[in-house]
């Protein structure tokens, strides 16, 4: 058996699990859930998991080029299927900085994964999966479960010889009915993206726009998601009170917090020579700020954004630590590469845009309602 695989007490093993890059509220990674793992040998381990650190489980999901990520509280099951097995030969470069090969003795084996996650909404994704592990507490002990998007043997070993994850399975993961969120745009031009920030688990996600006018997010999981919508004349976001569970208990956010974080604000590393906080939502555990950022001068500038600049509509989140106010995270809403002669957009807000929950269907109008429905924050120039 190979050395990444640990014994756990007789005939109990574990292995290797991988995590991406963006990090996620490590409270929310750091809870336990019951588990059963079973491995490609048979054997099986009982007990509860937690993620290690705190960045989420990370898929690549197969058709889409951008990952997605998951806490242990949003699966169901965890299954890895064998994409690809064969046994393979050794080699190295003839020359360094050319790419010919010298083939050496021997072979070794080699298996690639797919990973499948059924979610507790009920919908299923598959994808690869990204650097993670795990912490499995058993009537042993503590001990490290891993999952592997790649695992190479030496050459003592053949295929039958790896022993790893096949199935992690949360045996008290309700699913529930999923449901999605969906709807149209009018009077505000043609729609070019629509995005959502998970309030729950701190994910930004990404609706599918058809006709210039309609997006559609799928299935989601259950929680309170705030929107933004970008078109070819305006921006139209919301920004809710709703935070993490694990911030929900925070202090009510106090006059002159915003003036606070205000300060602190130019202290922050970041590309953008001109930024602006528009708004403050949230709590003192989880204020969230809506972020305006441009830059015109950058290299390439004549490239990407001839005579306009470039610009970032985002939500960075902060928490209070006696005395100071401390940025925690930063969501980008849009993203915008901005040619000159574009038409600057109008930056909206609206509350039918915050903390929306999945099975709501939008229908947004640009004369629906009185005038205190659209908020003007400012013109995005």
């Amino acid at each position: 058996m190979r050395g990444e695989f640990t014994s756990w007490g007789a005939g109990i093993l574990c292995g290797m699990l991988a995590f991406g890059p963006m990090a996620h509220d490590a409270c929310a990674n750091g809870r336990s859930v019951p588990v059963i793992a079973t491995f490609s040998d048979d054997t099986l381990v009982e007990g509860e998991a937690r993620v290690i650190g705190s960045r989420p489980l990370t898929l690549v999901l197969l058709g889409e080029n951008r990952q997605r990520m998951f806490t242990l509280a949003d699966l169901a099951d965890v299954e890895q299927i064998v994409e690809q097995a064969s046994m393979e030969r050794p080699w190295t470069f003839k020359e360094a900085g050319r790419p010919e090969k010298v083939y050496l003795e021997g072979e070794y084996p080699l298996v690639n994964f797919l990973t499948r996650l059924t979610l507790v909404n009920g919908s299923v994704v598959t994808g690869h999966v990204i650097s993670a592990a795990l912490e499995l507490r058993g009537p042993t002990g503590k001990k490290k479960i891993f999952l592997q998007r790649q695992i190479k043997g030496t050459k003592t070993e053949t295929l039958n010889d790896l022993v790893y994850l096949r199935t992690l399975r949360m045996p008290h993961a309700a699913i529930a009915d999923g449901r999605p969120i969906h709807g149209r745009v009018e009077g505000f031009g043609t729609v070019i993206s629509v995005s959502a920030l998970d309030t729950l688990r701190g994910h930004m996600l990404f609706a599918r726009v058809t006709d210039g006018t309609r997006f559609d997010f799928g299935t989601l999981l259950p929680g309170r998601y705030d929107l933004c919508v970008l078109t070819d004349t305006h921006a139209l976001t919301g920004l809710s009170d709703a935070v993490p569970s694990e911030a929900a208990n925070g202090a009510p956010l106090q006059k002159g917090d915003l003036d606070a974080i205000h300060a602190k604000f130019p202290l922050a590393d970041d590309f953008f020579n001109d930024r602006w906080i528009l708004r403050l939502g949230g709590n003192r555990a989880h204020a969230k700020a809506l972020v305006y950022k441009r830059r015109a001068d950058y290299y390439e500038a004549a490239r990407w954004t001839p005579g306009g600049f470039l610009w970032h509509l985002e939500v960075w989140t902060w928490h209070f630590a006696e005395p100071d106010w401390k940025v925690d995270r930063r969501h980008i809403l849009i993203r915008h590469k901005q040619k000159g002669g574009e038409r600057n957009r109008t930056l909206l807000l609206n509350e039918r845009l915050g903390a929306v929950t999945p099975g709501t269907e939008l229908h947004l109008q640009a004369n629906e309602a009185p005038d205190g429905t659209w908020q003007i924050i400012r013109t995005l120039d």
